[in-house]
């Protein structure tokens, strides 16, 4: 037996055609400011890694390796979100790349108790 888009419009009421939903393009400057304010990395640390990335994306490893600064220093609300983005990249707006996240996500995550 398996769950069908239609059992999930019966079920969950939830639309099973268009987008559920959309995240509007940022450009580099946006994604600067995301990562300084929501991951709390250095504002040279954030445009280096959009300049290696070539745009509004950031890596998997820059990422992880981020998230476990975060955690080692106990900065759990950054890890938190650096851990989502991680998650939601990965998994349900995951790209061809499979080694670079688009960093609109993040922005879902500026209030995790609204989230």
């Amino acid at each position: 037996m398996t769950v069908t888009l239609d059992d999930v419009a019966s079920l969950l009421h939830l639309s099973i055609t268009g987008a559920f939903h959309t995240f509007d393009a940022i450009d580099v400057e946006e994604v600067i400011d995301f990562l300084v304010e929501l991951l709390e990395v250095s504002r040279k640390g954030a445009k280096d890694e959009t300049e290696q990335c070539r745009g509004a994306y950031v890596r998997l490893a820059w990422l992880r390796d981020n998230y476990h600064i975060k955690c080692d220093v106990r900065q759990w609300t950054v890890a938190a979100c650096a851990y989502l983005l991680h998650l939601v990249g990965c998994t349900l707006f995951a790209n061809k790349s499979a080694t670079h996240i688009n960093v609109a996500f993040l922005n879902a995550f500026r209030d995790l108790n609204q989230t």
